[in-house]
Formats: C-alpha cells, sequence, structure tokens
C-alpha cells in the first residue's frame, strides 16, 4: 500500500540546480517531517476521499492511517488519531463493511487504555458502541459499556453521542426512566449545528415518553427545523392521547 509520502514530494529549487553537473543534480533529496504531520495529511487525504464519494479508497486510506498510527505513541498526536478513528469506522461504515473493523477497534480501545489516552478511549467506545448497535447487537454493547473505565469527559460531541446510545440501550432492556434522561440530556447538550443527531434523539426520546405513558409537550415537535421530521411522532402522541382520553372517559362511565 502506498504510503502519505505519495503526497509529500519535496520541491526542488531550480536556480539551486543551475552548474551542477548530471550526476549531483540526480541525487536524491530526502525531506523528514514529524509524525503529527503526517497524521494530519493522512485525515486531509481521508476527508477529500470521503467527500468525493471514493469510498473504497477511502477505506484503504483509513487502514493505511491506522496500521503508521499504531506504531505511534505520543500524545502529541491524540487528537488528531481520535478524529482519524472517527473516519476509520466511517469509511467502513459507508461501504458496509462495519463488522470487519470490530476486532480492530477493540484492540485500538486497549491500546488507548493502557496509553491513558482519554480522548481515544472515549471515541473507540462510541464507535464500538455503534458498531454494536448497528447490528442490533444490545447485550454485547451493554457489556462492553459496563466494563469501560470511567472518567470526565473530554469532548462535549463524544459524551452526547455516549449518552445517546447509553439511552438506545436502556429503552430496549426497558429502563425507560434511565433512557428518558439520557436521550433529554444529549438532546440538551448536543450543539445546535447538530440537526439530524438533535433529531435522532427526540424521536427516541418521544417514544420513550409514550411507553412511560407521558405525553410529550407540542413545543417537542415544533423545534426549529424539526417540524416535518418530527411530524410521525407529532401524530402518534395524538393517536396516544385519544387513546387514554377515550380510556379515562369508559372509567368514568363505569363509575355511574
Amino acid at each position: 500500500m502506498v504510503g502519505i509520502d505519495t503526497f509529500l514530494h519535496p520541491v526542488k529549487d531550480d536556480q539551486n540546480d543551475m552548474g551542477v553537473d548530471t550526476a549531483s543534480s540526480a541525487t536524491q533529496i530526502t525531506v523528514k517531517h514529524s509524525p503529527e504531520l503526517e497524521i494530519y495529511c493522512y485525515l486531509l487525504v481521508l476527508i477529500f476521499l470521503i467527500d468525493q464519494k471514493k469510498y473504497n479508497e477511502a477505506k484503504a486510506c483509513s487502514s493505511a492511517s491506522i496500521a503508521r498510527l499504531k506504531n505511534l505513541n505520543r500524545r502529541t498526536v491524540d487528537v488528531l488519531a481520535s478524529r482519524l478513528y472517527f473516519f476509520y469506522s466511517l469509511s467502513y461504515e459507508l461501504t458496509d463493511e462495519l463488522s470487519d473493523i470490530r476486532g480492530n477497534l477493540l484492540a485500538l480501545h486497549r491500546v488507548a487504555t493502557l496509553r491513558h489516552d482519554e480522548l481515544g478511549q472515549e471515541t473507540l467506545l462510541n464507535l464500538l458502541l455503534r458498531n454494536y448497535l448497528h447490528y442490533n447487537l444490545y447485550d454485547q454493547a451493554e457489556k462492553l459499556r459496563s466494563k469501560a473505565p470511567r472518567f470526565e469527559a473530554h469532548s462535549n460531541q463524544q459524551f452526547c453521542r455516549y449518552l445517546f446510545y447509553l439511552g438506545k440501550i436502556r429503552t430496549i432492556q426497558l429502563e425507560y426512566t434511565g433512557a428518558k434522561e439520557s436521550l433529554l440530556q444529549a438532546a440538551r447538550k448536543a450543539p445546535v449545528a447538530a440537526l439530524g443527531f438533535r433529531v435522532q434523539c427526540n424521536k427516541w426520546a418521544v417514544i420513550v415518553r409514550l411507553l412511560l405513558g407521558e405525553i410529550p409537550e407540542r413545543t417537542v415537535f415544533m423545534q426549529k427545523g424539526m417540524e416535518k421530521a418530527l411530524r410521525p411522532y407529532f401524530e402518534l402522541t395524538n393517536v396516544s392521547l385519544f387513546s387514554q382520553l377515550k380510556i379515562i372517559a369508559l372509567d368514568v362511565s363505569f363509575d355511574f
């Protein structure tokens, strides 16, 4: 596989080559670059390939970048590494081969734990939870989550994702009260720009609240940019409200 050096060709100065014989001008120039720069270049190329919808090339690039990361143990690359982990998983998800990297993600999570890379740990934990939930492996997801090391969150985005996945797991496990708290907290803490994520949180939260016998407020469905996406859930809430009113009316009639 071609390394990132392909994208880092040195540029020769023609003026310095004047008066130099053929033998010396053919001498290869070696340019040393830092690991941080190399990883950053991998990240840029990977984002470009995904943006251009060249998913197979992106998958190959992401695999090469992860192989390079395994040989580095520098705290200065932790932030860049966490971004690479995300796009590594995304490239395989876009090619519908997410299960192929589960073992790699588990190994990377163990390495991040041993190196006390907490940002890497929380990023990889979320990617693993997403991986399991993608295939409806909720029991395995909960087992991993419960055994994962606890520490203060370093990224608000990663913490929001964790709360969302936790809410989904608790919903399937019928722990509706805990699921409601996690989903609503994820929706509140999510950045305003993360509209799609907030919509998903609200969809799950509405379902959980209905399962708890609650009726979500009308304002939930009128949030800016969410009206169309939440319309079916608004209609479902109206049906639930109507059913509850009908049951109450029947109870009252029996009392008389």
